[in-house]
């Protein structure tokens, strides 16, 4: 049965998100194993796997509903979803990983990536000039920058930065690189249902597309990086678990919004500038000194950040609807 479907039952799509939380949590079961035995036999740092492999990971449902989106003409939800993502996966994600856990920080990379986040915020002021509108060429430069950082990932990944990564028992060469793939595809299953089920119910509810992609859609698309940090955490790989946030925040900007522009142009709705960018920015930058100033995100620093993200989902869905009603978000 069609999850998108309005006449569907409450009862089934409860079922669908079930389902869909049980992909998640093998998923990243998958991904995260097979990525600490790639990290102890290739002699890389946990975080450098953590921004790399496990970001891009977790970042494919954010890239297939991106896709999805510009290539039907829901370009507000694509956009959307790439903001929404990022500030939940800093405020959301890191925020709740921290009160579950405080957090150790550790490794001069996190400083680097940290930054990279910061600046990358402001890539939604590149359509300021050209009428509003992100275009191919945007897409280009984006993917050629994650290009460079990719490059310069591996140039500076040093494993002795960090303490060496415990593990139990042993996996052949070809279990891990099963893992590796069917991690991320059981972490898109769960994704595209917690998605199509959450978006009828918010369809239902008479969210525009530009909400339900900064909210129902930027939440459940970050459910991977949710639970793979909560999961790193758990099994004591925090390197990763920071590392997957921060490196799928760069994910999303320069690969999920770059790639998406390739299928498409993306009109910059007011709303962006005026509360989604601002709310960002502002997460990206409390973010720096919460990551920078001590050796650890403690349970404080994570309710800080947690309750920011109520406070910014509060504004959309209490306040944004009467200040850019759907007309003037591009929703017809």
């Amino acid at each position: 049965m069609d999850p998108t479907s309005a006449d569907i039952p409450m009862t089934l799509l409860i079922s669908f998100l079930i389902a869909g939380g049980a992909c998640l949590v093998f998923g990243a079961h998958l991904l995260v194993t097979a990525s600490v035995r790639i990290a102890r036999r290739a002699g890389l740092s946990p975080f450098f796997i953590g921004a790399t492999l496990v970001a891009f990971g977790t970042s494919v449902p954010e890239l297939a509903a991106s896709i999805y989106a510009v290539s039907t003409g829901q370009e507000a939800i694509a956009l959307g979803n790439v903001l929404g993502s990022n500030i939940a996966n800093l405020a959301l994600v890191l925020g709740a990983v921290a009160l579950f856990q405080p957090i150790p920080v550790r490794g001069p990379n996190i400083k680097r990536d940290l930054f990279l986040v910061v600046l990358i915020t402001l890539v939604p002021l590149l359509a300021l000039p050209f009428d509003d509108t992100l275009h191919f060429w945007h897409g280009v430069l984006l993917i050629l920058l994650l290009v460079g950082y990719l490059w310069r990932s591996c140039k500076h990944n040093k494993s002795d930065e960090y303490e060496p990564l415990e593990i139990s028992g042993t996996w052949s060469p070809w279990l891990i690189g099963l893992s590796v793939v069917a991690g991320p595809l059981l972490l898109w299953a769960g994704s595209w249902l917690f998605v199509e089920s959450a978006a009828t119910i918010g369809r239902a509810a008479g969210l525009s597309e530009p909400v339900i992609g900064l909210t129902i859609v930027a939440f459940t698309t970050s459910l991977p990086e949710l639970v793979t940090s909560v999961y790193a955490a758990i099994r004591g790989y925090a390197e990763i678990g920071i590392g997957n946030i921060l490196g799928s925040c760069v994910m999303n900007v320069l690969a999920v919004l770059g790639i998406s522009l390739l299928f498409g142009n993306i009109a910059v709705d007011p709303q962006i500038y005026w509360i989604d960018l601002p709310a960002l920015l502002i997460v990206s930058l409390v973010c720096v000194p919460v990551l920078l100033t001590a050796r650890r995100v403690s349970r404080g620093e994570g309710g800080l950040l947690f309750t920011m993200y109520l406070v910014y989902i509060g504004i959309l869905l209490f306040f944004a609807p009467t200040w850019f009603p759907a007309e003037a978000a591009g929703t017809p």
